[in-house]
């Protein structure tokens, strides 16, 4: 389609969007703005704006309505995040793309992209056009790469738009079944008595486990000892095998251990008790004041998509979470459904990104 006009009758301006057929791509591949100059003593002169530039800077505004409200979604959505397949938050990535399929009328493919801490999965997505066919799910690690990287390829706040959360989950405080420390009291007691010699595993340095047991720490007073691992799996590995103490993480990795005797839960991470595990106590309750952490689940897009797609998808989400047949499942992870206004998601990452700096800060923890 072709639009003109002249703000001066010596001055002619021509916008020619071209939209592709093909449905695979996006549906402004190729678009582009063709700015024709008035022949001048500099010669004739173009300039060529980005398909990037055209959606956010032209559907945002609202000059395009078509582009931001009409069709969509007209074609299949990318849900990218940036955990290992198969693990928690891959699980909770697929119940959401198989609901929002089914409320949005098309395919939401889930496209795992790990490594740097979930970083890389977030910079692919701030690069996506802001269009609302890329999307993305991120989890508390989300914040916590932010107060432990130094140089990210992209500004955690202002490069996304947030849509809304999904579930959430307390952290459970776990040793071996048969750990001298039969309480959280006496796992920090000997924390204190035994200088710093009390281990705990995680899924890696700056990871959200690494500083929630970090807080845990500053909270109860004792040093304690930090056994990184490529992974939350291994960590379950180590416990086990009884060569690290103990270990923070949501319900997911530990429920078949917990069940089975090999776990002993020592506390959970929540000022209310966990309705998956009622017998354990809080951390508040066994005496540690101010000490309330969840693990999330969320959707965010990249800035500038157009407010009309975020909101649609801020209120399929929340008619997924409704849904029985979602809620069973997330339950079963040891998760509850939890839903949020785009507003509520921001706040929580900003506040999130603040405590977790607090911590890294207080910590001496060197980022990289």
């Amino acid at each position: 389609m072709a639009f003109s006009h002249s703000p001066r009758p010596e001055a002619n301006v021509r916008l020619d969007l071209e939209v592709k057929a093909d449905r695979s791509e996006s549906s402004f591949e190729g678009a582009k703005v063709l700015l024709p100059y008035r022949q001048s003593s500099l010669g004739s002169a173009a300039m060529m704006i980005t398909r990037r530039g055209v959606v956010a800077g032209l559907s945002a505004s609202g000059a395009f309505p078509h582009v931001a409200r009409a069709a969509w979604p007209e074609r299949p959505i990318t849900m990218l995040h940036g955990f290992a397949p198969g693990g928690g938050a891959d699980a909770n990535a697929r119940i959401a793309a198989e609901g929002l399929g089914r409320v949005l009328g098309q395919t939401v493919i889930v496209e795992s992209k790990t490594g740097a801490g979930t970083t890389l999965a977030s910079a692919q997505l701030v690069r996506a056009v802001p269009d609302g066919y890329t999307i993305a799910l991120i989890a508390t690690s989300y914040c916590a790469s932010a107060a432990f990287y130094k140089n990210l390829p992209y500004r955690p706040i202002e490069d996304i738009s947030a849509i809304g959360q999904l579930s959430e989950a307390p952290y459970v405080i776990v040793t071996y079944a048969e750990h001298p420390a039969r309480s959280l009291p006496q796992m920090l007691d000997m924390a204190r008595k035994q200088g710093g010699s009390i281990s705990y595993g995680t899924p890696g340095v700056g990871s959200g486990n690494h500083l929630a047991t970090e807080l845990l720490a500053q909270r109860a007073g004792v040093k304690l000892t930090h056994v990184p691992f490529r992974g939350g799996a291994q960590a379950v590995v180590e416990v086990l095998g009884q060569r690290i103490d103990f270990m923070i993480d949501p319900p997911l990795s530990m429920i078949e251990h917990l069940k089975s005797g090999k776990f002993r839960a020592l506390a959970v991470s929540t000022t209310t008790r966990f309705p998956g595990l009622p017998d354990i106590p809080t951390v508040q309750e066994l005496g540690i004041s101010n000490f309330d952490l969840t693990a999330w689940f969320a959707l965010v897009a990249p800035a500038a998509t157009p407010n009309p797609v975020v909101q649609r998808l801020n209120a399929a989400t929340g008619e997924v979470l409704a849904a029985p047949a979602a809620r069973d499942r997330l339950l079963a992870l040891g998760a509850v459904p939890k839903a949020s206004s785009p507003k509520e998601l921001a706040d929580l990452i900003a506040a999130d990104i603040k405590r977790w700096t607090e911590v890294v800060d207080k910590a001496g923890i060197e980022r990289i």
